[in-house]
């Protein structure tokens, strides 16, 4: 007979005194204690030395373990950073894309033959010419969505905005809608005919020929060259002014008009759609009539951009999605404004504050002109072409005017040529030279400024670029070298800087006169207006 086994023969019941089939670790065979090998102080301490002292190529079990749970987790972490990335891109590209679909082009440039546009401004400075019409193209009661030129169109509000490529500022130009220019000669785009120059009132030349004509009357009025045209949709204006939660605005006196339908009592007041829409477009029973009106503008305007700057549209992206949803819908652009255009403009103003949008009117000097039995705004020539020259220039407003030329009478040095700091390029092809002026210039006691350096441009004239602080320095500079021209750069601060032309003759000492204790008399000049301003209007 078969010797009866022991409770320890079969090493799957080990322990609990059952039959294989009833023990509940199942009938898996496992190893006594004596299989398993004791792990020694030397395993421990070194996990790739093992008890007989070889080296052994993978970690203990333990430590692989959390290896490779560090390294899931890792991946993990970059997957979803990863997938947030893309995700944002493509949101705000989607975005881009859609906002960019909502604005509708219109044919406005190449439309007029015979007619040259200026100069490009320069910096990378742009100018936008901004419409509100009143189309009278039927439900859109003051704008159409209308592909091109409707006739009978009346530019009620006319802007010209400038984007300054020296600073993170924008100026906005505003014409009274009765001023008295000149149109160029152009064809009706109706029966074909064409009409001869003309003077008119400007808000006739939107009228008659839509934005073509518009925008060649004021490149010819301005010598300012129009890079883009929008045109506002005024329903939908008010729309935009509802998603923003309205505005605050601030009267001097009542405004009470049947034609608006504005109704407010003096002092402040929180509008929004027709009430705001009213607000705007008040005319009849105001004392300075159009120019009231576009002082009005300009104050609704600016609530408006501190409105859209604020935390509370800015941080809440539901509401500025809305508000932008509307702006880009109520838009029109020229057929050139491309999605490249907008980035642009986007990124231009995203470091925008309400104090670097400056108001200002094209300036007058008859609000009660007659002309050709009619009632007309006559434009001071002088002060227009002032403004004008300026921004051409890419000027801000408070940039003081560059020094007087030779010709005429210059104001005495007041600033000793120690105390003017200059840093001297070398804008021509002659090799050293700006070496040789900057050697001149501390010769005849400059303060130059680093080591001489190239702005390579094939330039023949003495530039010297100078900062708003610093035109009485400039004009001591130029004073010292004979042919040099000045141009007020708003970017510089305290150095002036002097690009040297194949022109350079050298440098000369100047007489330097002691400032005066007490400064000349002269006219204060207007303080700039900007959006940050919160000032009443009647």
């Amino acid at each position: 007979m078969p010797t009866p086994s022991g409770p320890n023969d079969d090493p799957s019941s080990a322990g609990s005194g059952l039959p294989p089939h009833l023990d509940p670790r199942g009938a898996r065979p496992r190893p006594s204690r004596e299989a398993v090998p004791r792990v020694t102080r030397a395993y421990r301490d070194n996990a790739n030395v093992v008890p007989d002292g070889r080296r052994r190529d993978k970690v203990a079990p333990g430590r692989r373990t959390r290896t490779q749970r560090t390294a899931r987790i890792l991946s993990w972490v970059a997957l979803s950073m990863s997938v947030v990335v893309l995700a944002v891109a493509g949101l705000g590209w989607w975005a881009f894309n859609h906002y960019d679909s909502q604005i509708s082009r219109i044919s406005v440039f190449n439309k007029l033959k015979g007619h040259t546009a200026p100069a490009a401004a320069p910096r990378n400075a742009e100018n936008y010419l901004l419409v509100g019409s009143d189309s009278r193209a039927g439900a859109n009661e003051l704008g159409s969505k209308a592909v091109d030129f409707v006739p009978g169109q009346r530019s009620d509000t006319i802007i010209l905005v400038h984007l300054y490529g020296s600073s993170e500022k924008a100026q906005l130009v505003s014409f009274p809608r009765d001023s008295y220019v000149q149109i160029p000669a152009y064809t009706d785009p109706t029966t074909g005919r064409t009409r001869a120059t003309h003077m008119d009132k400007i808000n006739s030349a939107f009228s008659e020929g839509g934005a073509p004509l518009l925008i060649a009357t004021i490149e010819q009025l301005s010598n300012i060259r129009i890079d883009h045209f929008l045109q506002i949709d005024f329903n939908g204006f008010k729309g935009m002014v509802n998603k923003l939660g309205g505005v605050d605005v601030c009267l001097t006196q009542p405004a009470k008009d049947s034609f608006s339908g504005i109704d407010l009592a003096a002092g402040t007041h929180h509008i929004s759609g027709d009430v705001a829409l009213a607000f705007v477009r008040q005319r009849h029973g105001l004392a300075l009539g159009d120019i009231d009106r576009i002082a009005r503008q300009q104050q609704f305007i600016g609530a408006l951009v501190r409105q859209v700057l604020s935390a509370q549209t800015l941080l809440n992206p539901f509401k500025l999605n809305d508000f932008l949803n509307v702006a880009t819908s109520s838009l029109q652009g020229d057929e050139n404004l491309t999605g490249s255009n907008l980035k642009d403009l986007a990124l231009r103003m995203k470091n925008f504050s309400s104090g670097g949008v400056i108001f200002s009117t094209v300036p007058i000097s008859d609000i009660g002109g007659r002309r050709n039995g009619a009632d007309v705004v006559l434009l001071d020539d002088q002060k227009m072409a002032a403004l004008f020259d300026s921004l051409r220039r890419d000027e801000a407003p408070g940039t003081p005017a560059a020094p007087a030329g030779p010709a005429t009478q210059a104001p005495a040095l007041i600033v000793a040529p120690a105390n003017v700091r200059v840093s001297v390029f070398n804008g021509s092809v002659t090799q050293g030279l700006a070496r040789k002026a900057s050697n001149d210039l501390s010769k005849v006691g400059f303060a130059v400024i680093g080591i001489p350096q190239t702005r390579g441009s094939g330039a023949t004239q003495t530039t010297i670029f100078y900062g708003p602080s610093k035109a009485d320095s400039a004009r001591t500079l130029a004073a010292a070298l004979p042919g040099a021209v000045l141009q007020a750069d708003p970017s510089l601060s305290r150095t002036l800087e002097v690009v040297v032309g194949s022109s350079y003759s050298g440098a000369k000492a100047v007489t330097v006169t002691n400032a005066p204790s007490t400064p000349p008399s002269a006219q204060a000049a207007p303080p700039v207006k900007t959006a940050q301003n919160n000032t009443c209007t009647s």
